[in-house]
């Protein structure tokens, strides 16, 4: 090799390197690799820079061959160093190679771990997944079992309520029929008195009209008028003598039976004249008339009862029984007493009319009381009439003191019922002291009630005071008195 040869195979010795340890800092974790193979190469191998020329060295010339032979070994020395430095190449190629196996190795391993910790995560995600899945299942279940349970509990609370609702309804029904039933009696019972009393009215009309005919034959059979006529007038006179005899008399047609007083015949002007109800107008009773003394008492209702002639037993509000004047009874349960006083005694027993009433109440006087225009105190039973039942209770009968026809308990105590229906005003009321009964009806059937009663005001209990109820209807404030006629 030549001088001028040295320069470019060390060039190409530093060039080798340079590019060697690029290669190797590109490579990650080469620098490590380059940093062993530096420490392997000497620094003494590299090549030396050409020596300076002979002149400048000043040293003496050689000979020829002596020269030339130590070219040659500088020659073979500079090719040994360069086969060292391709060999280390070489080395250091090979190690760069085995370092990017190495490094590639790693990447797949890191890239196998990462693709197992990804799918592991898959896994784990799907596994929470299908958990929370099977909760929310779970969950749906227990909520879908527990919206069953209150649906069920729902229905069996509805079946209940409906069952209930059934059983209100069987209660009702049975309490209307039950209603229907008394309320049917009472009517076939008020229908059977009125028929019985029909019955009697047609007996006494047939009786007059053969005592008629009698009295026809008998006068065919006298051939004088005149003697008819006097003997017709005689008879007048005996009754009107017997009539006047009986007035006032007290008595009692069995024992069971009512006192009743007879009254005499006589005239009064019915109503107020300032009471709204008007006209007023002038009734006469010229019949005889009988009039309970007192009104009908428990004990004398009981009897009746008792006898299988009233059906109920009604309730005395705890005053007790016995001469307590009889209360809880209806219009109709009054025409069942009378209907069995009637049958008893074989006499025409029944309410009084409204007029009856009313003549009987006043006495003989033109005043709201038959005492006068003043309630007074202590006289009466009513809400301020100053006795010791006011406002609390019904007072035994005869507690006060009888009016001129020696009846008692006219006025106050308890309210009486009269035979005659509901009629606001008197006009074509009748004048004879009979019943009014027009337009009565079984639907509407108001009858009218007289005298006032322990817990009405002083007015309520006036001569001319009136008010009504249903047929049916009653209470603790109501009861009745008895009449008879001949």
């Amino acid at each position: 090799m030549t001088p001028n040869q040295r320069p470019r195979s060390a060039c190409a010795a530093n060039i080798c390197g340079v590019m060697l340890a690029a290669a190797l800092w590109l490579v990650p974790g080469a620098h490590r690799a380059l940093a062993e193979t530096q420490s392997v190469i000497d620094p003494t191998e590299m090549p030396q820079p050409p020596p300076p020329p002979a002149a400048a060295t000043k040293k003496p010339v050689q000979q020829p061959d002596a020269a030339l032979k130590h070219e040659r070994q500088r020659a073979e020395e500079e090719q040994r160093r360069r086969a060292k430095a391709e060999a280390r190449a070489l080395a250091a190629e090979n190690e760069a190679a085995k370092l990017r196996a190495t490094q590639q190795a790693q990447q797949a391993e890191t890239a196998a771990k990462e693709a197992a910790e990804k799918a592991a995560a898959r896994k784990a995600a799907e596994a929470k997944a299908a958990a929370a899945r099977a909760a929310a299942e779970k969950a749906a279940a227990r909520k879908a079992a527990e919206a069953r349970a209150a649906a069920a509990k729902a229905a069996a609370a509805r079946a209940a309520r409906a069952a209930a609702a059934r059983a209100t309804a069987a209660k009702a029904a049975q309490a209307k029929i039950a209603a229907e039933q008394w309320a049917a009696e009472k009517e076939a019972a008020a229908r059977e008195a009125a028929a019985r009393e029909a019955a009697a009215q047609e007996a006494a009309a047939k009786e007059a009209a053969a005592k008629e005919a009698a009295a026809k034959e008998t006068a065919a059979r006298e051939t004088a008028t005149r003697l008819a006529a006097a003997r017709e007038a005689a008879e007048r006179e005996t009754r009107s003598s017997r009539a006047q005899l009986r007035s006032g008399t007290v008595i009692r047609d069995c024992a069971d039976c009512p006192e009743i007083v007879w009254l005499p015949q006589g005239e009064f002007i019915m109503g107020e004249s300032s009471a709204a109800n008007g006209p007023r107008h002038v009734v006469r009773i010229n019949y005889m008339l009988a009039v309970g003394r007192y009104e009908v008492t428990f004990a004398e209702w009981d009897a009746c009862v008792t006898d299988g002639g009233c059906r109920r037993r009604p309730y005395d509000s705890g005053w007790g029984r016995g001469r307590q004047p009889v209360i809880n009874v209806s219009w109709a349960d009054a025409q069942q007493y009378s209907a069995w006083l009637s049958r008893k005694t074989g006499k025409r027993y029944r309410l009084l009319t409204e007029a009856e009433w009313e003549y009987a109440a006043r006495a003989g006087s033109h005043a709201s009381y038959w005492w006068g225009n003043d309630a007074g105190h202590g006289d009466a039973n009513c809400y301020d009439c100053g006795s010791r039942w006011d406002r609390r209770q019904a007072a035994p009968v005869g507690s006060f003191a009888p009016n001129p026809f020696g009846l008692y308990d006219m006025h106050g105590n308890v309210s009486e019922w009269v035979e005659d229906c509901y009629h606001d005003r008197y006009r074509d009321a009748p004048n004879d002291g009979r019943a009014w009964t027009l337009d009565c009806g079984a639907s509407t059937d108001t009858r009218i009630v007289r005298g006032g009663a322990w817990r009405s005001p002083t007015h309520a209990m006036r001569s001319a005071g009136r008010s009504a109820a249903s047929f049916n209807y009653y209470d603790n404030r109501i009861g009745f008195r008895i009449a008879r006629t001949e």
